[in-house]
């Protein structure tokens, strides 16, 4: 039996089918198949039954996947404790963010240290979703909230601004709403589902009489709306400010603020590759400062990290 059945069996488990078992561990989904059968083989026993609204687990998959756990989850402690006292800098570090934290900040700032250290890879991940640190899905994790973990480290390495926006067409066709008296009449750029920054996303005001005609999970793609003048929406000003097509609905108004924390594994705290990677992006994060914060504009087209 190997290691590694075992893995494209909780892999299946977890989701629910071959195709999103396949997608986690980066095979094809016929891979995953012969995988379980050739386990099940092994073991003598169906541990996985295969219906049309996906796979469910025999009597005896639920207890094979009780000590699965137990084995994935001493077989990645080892590798965390064998990776944090690595003290060479070459090999891969695998980094999360959302996309567009990751092009305006975290890849110019890679590519410099890897000017100094060419032997650093970076994988990078652009994802909202929160990626298991603990299943090595990740090595370093940019997010805009702390996570509960006590066995992650987490470090306020800054944060950025956000605020309304709407085009300079929609607002001489509209015109601009009163700061205290909501958004009815208007048409409202959305999130589809909501983050821990975006959850008061029309900044209190009441959207009553408002409509939402343009909803995405995709920050590149509300900017775009918002700049094409499909309506008001809540956009970080890092982004808006650089486009001359977006003003800020309420210019006086403060931004409100969106911390960014690093955050990996406490058993990686000393693998010196993940040290020199975080203590890159957090640099790079304190020079840009006054830009994340909304303080400094610039043209658009002009290059971040320089």
């Amino acid at each position: 039996m190997e290691w590694t059945d075992l893995r494209y069996f909780l892999a299946a488990v977890r989701g629910g089918n071959l195709s999103a078992a396949a997608r986690e561990l980066g095979v094809n989904y016929t891979t995953v198949g012969r995988r379980l059968d050739t386990l099940q083989h092994e073991l003598g026993a169906t541990l996985i039954q295969r219906t049309p609204d996906g796979l469910t687990l025999t009597r005896a998959g639920e207890a094979v996947k009780e000590l699965c756990e137990k084995i994935e989850t001493t077989a990645l402690e080892i590798e965390r404790r064998a990776a944090g006292q690595d003290r060479e800098l070459g090999g891969t570090v695998r980094l999360t963010a959302t996309e567009t934290l990751a092009a305006r900040f975290l890849i110019p700032a890679m590519a410099a240290l890897r000017r100094a250290h060419p032997e650093i890879e970076v994988e990078l991940i652009p994802d909202y979703r929160v990626l298991d640190l603990s299943r090595r899905q990740a090595d370093l994790a940019m997010r805009n909230a702390r996570p509960a973990d006590p066995h992650l480290v987490c470090r306020r390495v800054g944060g950025f601004a956000i605020t309304l926006y709407a085009s300079r067409s929609y607002l001489a066709e509209r015109g601009r709403p009163r700061r205290g008296a909501g958004l009815s009449g208007h048409d409202l750029v959305s999130w589809t589902y909501l983050l821990p920054h975006t959850r008061t996303q029309f900044m209190g005001e009441s959207i009553d009489g408002a409509r939402i005609v343009f909803r995405s999970n995709s920050t590149l793609a509300l900017v775009h709306a918002v700049a094409d003048g499909f309506g008001i929406g809540y956009i970080p000003c890092y982004l808006a400010d650089e486009d001359p097509r977006m003003v800020r609905i309420w210019p006086d108004l403060v931004p409100r603020m969106v911390p960014l924390w690093l955050i990996h594994h406490e058993d990686l705290r000393r693998t010196a590759r993940i040290r020199l990677v975080a203590d890159a992006i957090a640099a790079a994060l304190r020079r840009e400062a006054r830009f994340l914060r909304g303080q400094l504009r610039r043209p658009r087209g002009g290059r971040v990290g320089t």
